[in-house]
């Protein structure tokens, strides 16, 4: 009978050391795919900083041409014959003001910018006696 234990307990010892081998083997398997889906999500938000990057320089075009059409606003209402068609320096970036036109009491004045890669293009339609704004829109090009 003693040696029917030891027999048994050889075996016992056979299917303790595979039972670890099946943890190891399922523990290795399971990091793996954890760092997958955890270089997944990583790689998207970095290349989401991108397009957040586009938007802010857009949004920074967007301003600096808003800036130029309030620099035409106030030639307008120091000078009724002022005439756009320049560009102009803001804060270290460049908008350029086309000619600025007058229809049906309304003048047209449109500014476009570009920082980086972000490019916008505005059009202000502005009263012409009280020089408050009429319609601003953004256009894809003039």
């Amino acid at each position: 009978m003693f040696s029917r234990k030891i027999n048994i307990q050889k075996k016992e010892g056979l299917a303790a050391g595979r039972a670890g081998y099946i943890a190891v083997v399922s523990a290795v398997i399971i990091t793996a795919i954890v760092m997958v889906i955890a270089l997944v999500f990583s790689g998207s938000n970095f290349l989401g900083r991108f397009d957040s990057q586009a938007l802010e320089m857009k949004d920074m075009a967007r301003s600096l041409a808003q800036g130029c059409l309030e620099y035409a606003r106030l030639q307008l209402a120091t000078n009724p014959n002022y005439a756009g068609n320049e560009t102009r320096p803001i804060g270290g970036y460049f908008c350029s003001l086309l000619p600025i036109s007058l229809q049906n009491n309304q003048y047209l004045i449109q500014a476009s910018s570009t920082v980086g890669r972000g490019s916008v293009k505005l059009k202000l339609w502005a009263d012409q006696n009280t020089l408050k704004t009429v319609s601003l829109q953004e256009v894809g090009g003039f």
